[in-house]
């Protein structure tokens, strides 16, 4: 059979999987509760697998490998900030999250903050922030399309875009968090295996592995092979590594990867959980070295976004099929989790726990319920459409489109979640709040606005240091005044 046979085939059975769970997973969801954090029911095993589906999207397994591509070796520095900087983040933070959850009884990563602060103010900010998170799953979508245009002949992007798009709004909407953990089992497990095998195809393709593939790169450019490559967008000075080091710290402190440290079932489990995360994310990052192992192939591709897809043809079939649904498990996982994510946000914290609570709509605590569940089943595709809309015409990396989200809403809330974790003596609302809107703001002055900063992921870093500085700043003077308040 043809490649183009094969895929047909592969993508059609893994989104008849993603849908046959979608429907498993509604028969599952009872309110707008099960829909976040399924019942609170699940173990380290399954969470531990569903936190790397959601932390491995589209961007490692096609960003990050062109990343690879474009920069060579320099790019390994994603490598370690995630394995290195990332775990030691999860570590930090998981187990204060999750026995804050135990004993704050919430149901989201806003509610969390809110109710530790004592705030419904910080509550709706954070929650508002999480709306960035719309152009992680438009990189998803976009990832999702190229693929699938890429790989099989007579699809147009926007008609992969649209396919992409549906199913993971219907999927989302049906089975919530229930189906988000229960595909990312079969996901990851192909993800991995795509990873293993990039890696280890590059010591049969060359057969002085990577020694030789560094010497071709590194005749093409030396700074391919060099500590830092002036050329990177990301790596390109020491300053900017530490940028990129430590935003994927904080990126351990994302909403759509704490759903999954809130939802365990027993929080003496966080070890076993902890520990599949990190066999499962050191086998997906090995997928890109098959970004320099195609720049050692050809270096003439145009879209480093493309090299993955290039690189698989180079296999049978099946092989390619299976490296292509890889690529869609990752994307689908973290669109998925993402939009889960916003939808509770929206429908819980902003509509059940704010204008509900403070009195701003009037209407029984019975019926905020319904409504609230209610729009865990009209929002999915709200987010999905305007998610859609971003990425008609396909962003020159798609990298750098998720951290744009990313690195908004680390500025946004890693210092009040650190603080209330580590730091308690420093809670204050007032503090919190500032911090969330000094940190973003100075995030989207630094990189949107006038863009001093060219990396989204070093402007990402600077934005949660001044988050941390105006935390402790502020929480100096109102810490324990303000904090008893529920007036913010």
């Amino acid at each position: 059979m043809s490649l183009n046979t094969w895929m047909i085939i592969g993508i059609s059975l893994y989104l008849f999987f993603v849908i046959f769970v979608g429907f498993i997973g509604a028969k599952k969801i009872k309110d707008a509760s099960d829909f976040a954090l399924a019942g609170k029911s699940l173990g380290p095993i399954p969470l531990g697998l569903a936190f790397s589906a959601s932390f491995f999207s589209a961007a490692t397994f096609q960003g990050y490998v062109g990343y690879m591509y474009a920069w060579g070796q320099t790019a390994l520095w994603i490598f370690l900030a995630i394995f290195g900087a990332s775990t030691l983040g999860f570590i930090i933070i998981a187990k204060g999250v999750r026995e804050g959850t135990e004993s704050l009884k919430v149901d989201t990563m806003a509610d969390w903050l809110a109710t530790s602060y004592k705030s419904d103010t910080l509550r709706c900010i954070i929650a508002i922030a999480f709306l960035l998170q719309i152009f992680y799953i438009a990189g998803q979508f976009s990832a999702g399309a190229s693929v699938i245009s890429g790989m099989i002949e007579g699809v147009e992007y926007k008609a992969a875009l649209y396919s992409v798009a549906i199913v993971t709004a219907v999927y989302v909407t049906m089975g919530g968090l229930f189906a988000d953990v229960y595909t990312s089992i079969g996901q990851m497990i192909i993800m991995m295996f795509c990873g293993v095998f990039v890696f280890l195809s590059g010591f049969v393709i060359f057969q002085g592995g990577l020694t030789e593939v560094s010497m071709i790169i590194a005749a093409q450019d030396p700074n391919f092979v060099a500590v830092t490559n002036p050329n990177a967008l990301h790596m390109y000075s020491y300053a900017a590594v530490f940028g990129v080091l430590f935003v994927e710290f904080a990126f351990a402190g994302q909403p759509q990867l704490l759903n999954k440290i809130m939802a365990l079932k027993n929080p003496k489990d966080m070890k076993k959980m902890i520990i599949t995360w990190m066999i499962s994310a050191f086998c997906c990052l090995l997928v890109m070295f098959g970004g320099i192992y195609m720049r050692a192939i050809d270096p003439t591709l145009t879209v480093p976004d493309s090299s993955l897809v290039v690189y698989s043809k180079l296999f049978h079939p099946i092989i390619s099929t299976l490296i292509a649904v890889a690529i869609i498990a990752a994307l689908m996982s973290t669109a998925c989790g993402l939009t889960i994510v916003i939808t509770t946000c929206l429908a819980t914290d902003v509509f059940k726990k704010t204008l509900v609570k403070r009195g701003i709509l009037k209407m029984s605590e019975e019926k905020a319920d319904r409504v609230a569940f209610l729009l865990t089943r009209i929002f999915p595709t709200l987010i999905v459409a305007v998610s859609l809309y971003l990425v008609l015409n396909p962003p020159a990396f798609m990298g750098v489109m998720v951290w744009i989200g990313i690195s908004g809403v680390a500025s946004a809330t890693l210092a009040p979640l650190m603080v209330a974790i580590l730091f308690p003596r420093f809670k204050s609302a007032i503090a919190a709040i500032c911090a969330t809107f000094c940190g973003l703001g100075f995030y989207l002055y630094v990189y949107i606005i006038s863009g001093i900063e060219k990396s989204v992921m070093a402007a990402g870093a600077w934005g949660v240091i001044v988050s941390f500085i105006v935390m402790f700043l502020v929480g100096c003077l109102t810490a324990g005044k303000a904090a008893k308040s529920t007036a913010f």
